[in-house]
């Protein structure tokens, strides 16, 4: 056994340091509980572009060292088993892709719902028994018959709540799996810039970041425009913007000059 176990250390050794340097970016991810299939159902997404490899703390130090890579900003992130992503993508590239990626997971008594979690209306297919009494204990309207039906549907627990563990037994007995499960990466890091990137860095909502974007370029133009700054994009809106203040001046010009008076012809 204990043959076994230096033998396979030393395989992932140098697998370890043979990607540190093929690779340009480096991510350190936790596998706490991460159940197996969402770790096989990343490998397989990833093909091509990243490759995960799961190693303890110390083979991993010890790779990356070898490889000539300066491991202290991210020595006290890696502890126990970890994942270690060697990737092509930049580091908000893979930190959004593995963020989306995520499982459906059954919950337990104390988790936080993330989203509204809806027991709709249906025929359980569950027989009377000890059943109906823990749908009833989550609040749910209850029809009897030849199986358990549920009457009406019911949020039974809204997002940000805890989930209570009646609810949680209800919702295995209906396999609804309302936890989302996923690598969490503690931390990023990109070698050609020689820079670490905390979780809390990576963490961007892109939408939010994207209509900032917009924004900041509508502000941009429109200063622009105002001051008369000739660029491709705003000298349309500037000549556009003159032609209209030129003919508000005429406007006003041909209002505010005297009224001719009509010529009178005699009477013959």
């Amino acid at each position: 056994m204990t043959s076994h176990t230096r033998k396979w250390k030393e395989v992932k050794l140098k697998e370890i340091a043979k990607l540190s340097k093929e690779y340009p970016v480096i991510a350190v991810a936790t596998l706490e509980k991460l159940p197996a299939n969402i770790l096989a159902i990343l490998r397989k997404k990833l093909q091509g572009e990243a490759v995960i490899v799961v190693a303890k703390t110390r083979v991993v130090q010890k790779a990356l060292k070898e490889s000539g890579i300066d491991t202290s900003k991210i020595d006290a992130h890696i502890t126990n088993s970890v994942a270690v992503i060697f990737s092509k993508k930049n580091p908000f590239e893979l930190w959004g892709f593995v963020k989306k990626n995520k499982g459906e997971a059954a919950a337990k008594g104390g988790d936080i719902a993330e989203f509204d979690i809806l027991v709709t209306a249906q025929d359980t297919g569950l027989p009377p028994g000890p059943a109906l009494s823990t749908l009833k204990a989550a609040g749910l309207k209850i029809k009897m018959g030849a199986t358990i039906q549920i009457a009406e549907d019911k949020v039974v627990t809204k997002k940000g709540e805890p989930i209570t563990k009646e609810v949680a037994d209800v919702l295995g007995k209906l396999n609804i799996k309302p936890i989302r499960i996923g690598m969490k990466i503690i931390g990023v890091l990109d070698k050609t810039e020689n820079q670490f990137y905390s979780a809390s860095a990576l963490d961007v909502d892109e939408e939010e970041l994207f209509n900032n974007f917009v924004l900041a370029y509508q502000q941009a133009f429109n200063l622009a425009v105002n001051a008369e700054y000739h660029t491709d994009a705003t000298i349309e809106a500037i000549v556009m913007k003159a032609a209209r203040e030129a003919k508000a001046l005429k406007t006003a010009i041909d209002a505010a000059a005297p009224q001719a008076e009509p010529s009178v012809t005699a009477a013959q």
